[in-house]
C-alpha cells in the first residue's frame, strides 16, 4: 500500500512535468539547468572521471582540469568483464594515443559497478587505499545532480572531499534540451534514473 502511494506521486509528478514541457520554454530551461551541478573547485589529489561517455567528453574534461593544475593524477573509472583489461578500455586507448597526460599521471580504476551508487562505494574504498584527501569528480553535466546526491550519501563520512565538475555534453544542451531530440531523451532518461534512485535504491 505503501509502495502504491509512492507511485502514485511519481505518476503525479511527470504529469506535472508534462504540462510543464507543453507551456513555457522558461520553465524547460530552470529544469534542464536544476540537472546541472558544479562545485567552486579547489586543488586536489586526483581527478576521478566516471564511466559512461562514449564520446569522451568527460576525459576531455579531465584534460583541461589537470593542464590547469588542479590535480596531479587523473583516474579513469572502468567497468570492464572480467576477461577484459584497462588496456581494453576505450579512454585510456584515446589518451595514450593522442599522449593527453604523461604516462604517471593516468590511472586507471576497474571495476563491475552496475550503478552511480555502486561505483561511488568502489571509489571510495579506491581513493582511501590510494591515501587521497580531495578529488575532483568529473562527469556529464547532466549526470552531475544526482551524482552529488549520491556521492553526498555515500562518502557521508567526511575523511575524503569531493568536488564535481559538469563536462559539457553533446547529448544535453540544459538551456534549450526541448529543442532536440537528444537532447530531450537524455533529460527524461536522466530523470526516470532520480526517480529511481530516490524510491528504489
Amino acid at each position: 500500500m505503501k509502495l502504491q502511494k509512492k507511485w502514485k506521486y511519481v505518476f503525479a509528478f511527470l504529469v506535472v512535468l508534462s504540462a510543464i514541457y507543453l507551456t513555457h520554454p522558461l520553465y524547460l530551461k530552470a529544469l534542464g539547468n536544476f540537472l546541472v551541478v558544479s562545485d567552486p573547485l579547489v586543488k586536489a589529489d586526483a581527478i576521478v572521471v566516471l564511466d559512461g561517455d562514449p564520446m569522451d567528453e568527460r576525459l576531455l574534461h579531465s584534460v583541461q582540469l589537470w593542464r590547469s593544475g588542479y590535480a596531479p593524477k587523473v583516474i579513469l573509472s572502468a567497468r570492464l568483464a572480467k576477461w577484459q583489461t584497462y588496456e581494453d578500455y576505450p579512454s585510456w586507448r584515446h589518451a595514450r594515443k593522442l599522449k593527453m597526460f604523461p604516462e604517471d599521471t593516468l590511472i586507471v580504476a576497474t571495476h563491475n559497478a552496475d550503478s552511480t551508487r555502486e561505483e561511488a562505494q568502489y571509489f571510495l574504498r579506491f581513493v582511501r587505499q590510494q591515501g587521497f584527501k580531495k578529488v575532483i569528480i568529473v562527469t556529464s553535466n547532466y549526470h552531475t545532480w544526482r551524482t552529488k546526491r549520491v556521492y553526498d550519501k555515500e562518502w557521508r563520512d567526511g575523511d575524503v572531499l569531493f568536488y564535481i565538475s559538469p563536462a559539457y555534453s553533446s547529448q544535453f544542451h540544459p538551456d534549450k534540451w526541448w529543442k532536440r531530440r537528444a537532447d530531450s531523451r537524455t533529460f527524461f532518461y536522466e530523470f526516470s534514473k532520480i526517480i529511481w534512485y530516490t524510491f528504489a535504491e
